[in-house]
C-alpha cells in the first residue's frame, strides 16, 4: 500500500497514528507530497490532488483521511476503535475533532496564500469561532483516554497538535483540561510522538 501525505498534514498524521495502531504501518510505503511543487503534486495519484491518499496494491485508491482510517481498522479488526455499535457516535466525534483542524487549516492558508493587504480579518475570526466552539465541546465531551484509543480520540489528538504546531499552542491556557488530556495521549499513545511533524 502506498500513502501519499506529507510530514505537516494533520490528516496525514491521523492516518499514520492510526497505521501505527492497527499494526499495519510496516506495510505502508509513504510517498512525501508537497502540495506547493507542481512536479510533487504530478505524481499523487487523487484526482483532486489531495492528501492523504491510499493506493492498494489492485490500483484502487481511498481517499479522505476519516475514510482511510476506516479501511485500515477493518483490515487489521481492530474493531475497537471503531465499535459498530457506537460507530455513527465515534464518526460524529471525529468530525467535530475534523472540523477543527478543517478550520485551523483555513487560518493558515489564508495567511499563506494572500498578500497581508488582502486578508480578511471576519474570515479568520469566523475560522477561530469554529475552533473555540469545538474545543468547548470536547471539554464538556471528553472521554479518557485508553491504550488502544478510539477514531475520534485520535483526531482530537491530531487537532491539537496542529494547534500547537501552527498556533504555538495558544490553546492551552484557556482549554487546560484539553492540555492535560493530550498530555496523557502522549504518554499513552507512542505513535503520537512517532508521527510529530517537528521532530
Amino acid at each position: 500500500m502506498r500513502l501519499y501525505s506529507s510530514s505537516p498534514s494533520p490528516f496525514g498524521r491521523k492516518v499514520k497514528i492510526t497505521a501505527h495502531l492497527t499494526g499495519l504501518y510496516d506495510q505502508l510505503e509513504v510517498v512525501t507530497i508537497d502540495g506547493n511543487d507542481p512536479e510533487s503534486a504530478q505524481i499523487n495519484p487523487n484526482p483532486l490532488n489531495k492528501i492523504p491518499t491510499l493506493a492498494l496494491e489492485s490500483g484502487e485508491l481511498i481517499v479522505d483521511s476519516k475514510v482511510i482510517c476506516e479501511y485500515l481498522i477493518q483490515a487489521s479488526g481492530r474493531t475497537e476503535m471503531l465499535p459498530e455499535d457506537h460507530r455513527i457516535d465515534y464518526l460524529s466525534r471525529a468530525a467535530i475533532a475534523d472540523g477543527i483542524t478543517e478550520a485551523a487549516l483555513l487560518m493558515v492558508y489564508e495567511r499563506r496564500f494572500r498578500e497581508p493587504s488582502q486578508i480578511n480579518a471576519d474570515w479568520l475570526h469566523r475560522q477561530n469561532q469554529k475552533v473555540l466552539g469545538g474545543l468547548k465541546w470536547w471539554t464538556e465531551n471528553i472521554t479518557s483516554v485508553q491504550s488502544t484509543p478510539t477514531l475520534d480520540q485520535i483526531g482530537l489528538a491530531v487537532s491539537l497538535g496542529y494547534l500547537d504546531f501552527r498556533f504555538s499552542g495558544e490553546w492551552r491556557t484557556r482549554f487546560t483540561d484539553l492540555a492535560l488530556w493530550l498530555t496523557q495521549f502522549q504518554q499513552m499513545v507512542p505513535a503520537y510522538q512517532l508521527t510529530d511533524p517537528q521532530a
